[in-house]
């Protein structure tokens, strides 16, 4: 039985519009020539033909296995290097024919680099798994250990903007902006209090129009002149668990308006730091083994049956593991997820990797091993 594949992560691509709608009964020919064209989000590949378009531009499609559930809204992807989908609309099916109207058309930026190998499946396996502990005590988490981690930042990332602060949140600790930085889940950077500019930028939540709203923008104008506030900006501070926890904001006051846009980058690098250093602290390894599905100089698909990585994953997005190939010493590498679906009884996980651990000369062992089993 064919089915649907469940998505658990998936990195956003970086997508172009797939303008040349006109080509695409062309490109379609090419692609069957070639590598294929095939329905997206079934466990089994399910290849499709292109039978022709009609006047009124709806596609036709030959599906070469038919599953059990077509949805209403389904998609054709081909990967001739660089990725292409085209999502239709199910007009009618008549049974392995579909009857489409086109409703996106997407191809990526990048184009792949890298062959993927997938005769290594049965010659090497992964294991010795770095990943977060999942019964991490939140409590402990945002206590005196990362109170250190963000001084230690603070002083080394901050050192020229010494009046820079770290705010602990408590049960008690209540005021609109912490409000509204924990709803938006971004910072707020006004750039001059007696206006309430905010600094331009998606990355910002502006509180004025709230303010306006809510009959509170003349009291918060006057209350930012009695504190001599010119300018300021907050930035939460979230651990990325399976929830968000809003624990801790950086602020930057000054009498003065207009603080530097280089102070919200120097927040963000905090942000980035600290997320690092406070998982990094909390991590364990997983002494199991799990099939490799292929691999290529930049990236590794595992089969993954064992849920303690799953739930792990869910927590933190990275990790480490070992590629064992037959007859040769493990290589250690860093992993960054870059999609996990479920797939029957396994999860099928594509990863990205960052770094491989040892001299130039490991990274060239694995490139090696990758030829040597093509």
């Amino acid at each position: 039985m064919i089915n649907r594949v469940k998505i658990h992560f998936d990195q956003e691509r970086e997508y172009l519009p797939l303008e040349a709608v006109r080509a695409l009964p062309e490109f379609f020919k090419q692609m069957m020539a070639g590598n294929g064209l095939f329905l997206k989000g079934y466990d089994t590949p399910i290849r499709v033909k292109f039978k022709g378009e009609r006047p009124d531009g709806a596609h036709i499609w030959e599906l070469e296995t038919v599953p059990e559930l077509i949805e209403t809204i389904f998609s054709v992807q081909a990967t001739p290097g660089f990725h292409v989908e085209v999502d239709y609309e199910l007009i009618n099916q008549k049974d392995n024919l579909l009857l489409g109207k086109i409703i996106d058309r997407r191809q990526t930026y990048a184009t792949r680099q890298d062959p993927r190998n997938e005769k290594v499946r049965g010659n090497a396996v992964a294991s010795n798994f770095l990943v977060a502990k999942t019964n991490i005590d939140f409590s402990k988490l945002t206590g005196v250990s990362s109170q250190v981690i963000l001084s230690d930042i603070q002083r080394t990332v901050l050192k020229n903007y010494p009046q820079s602060k770290v705010v602990f949140l408590s049960g008690s600790t209540h005021s609109d902006e912490i409000d509204l930085m924990k709803e938006h889940k971004k910072p707020i950077f006004i750039l001059d209090t007696e206006t309430f500019e905010s600094f331009p930028s998606e990355d910002v939540f502006d509180p004025k129009k709230t303010f306006e709203d809510d009959f509170l923008l003349d009291d918060k104008i006057q209350e930012y002149k009695k504190k001599k506030i010119g300018s300021y900006i907050y930035y939460p501070l979230f651990i990325q668990m399976k929830d968000m926890h809003f624990f801790a904001y950086l602020s930057f006051e000054t009498e003065r308006s207009g603080i530097p846009g280089e102070v919200l980058d120097l927040f963000k690098e905090v942000e980035r730091t600290f997320q690092e250093r406070i998982m990094d602290s909390n991590t364990h390894i997983l002494d199991i083994k799990q099939n490799v599905l292929n691999v290529s100089r930049g990236g590794v698909a595992l089969e993954v049956n064992d849920m303690e990585i799953i739930k792990a994953l869910k927590v933190k997005p990275t990790f480490t593991l070992d590629i064992n190939f037959k007859l040769q010493a493990p290589i250690r590498m860093a992993i960054e997820l870059r999609h996990l679906e479920e797939v029957n009884d396994y999860f099928r996980l594509g990863g990205r990797i960052t770094g491989v651990s040892g001299d130039k000369k490991a990274k060239e062992i694995y490139h090696s091993l990758i030829e040597f089993f093509a």
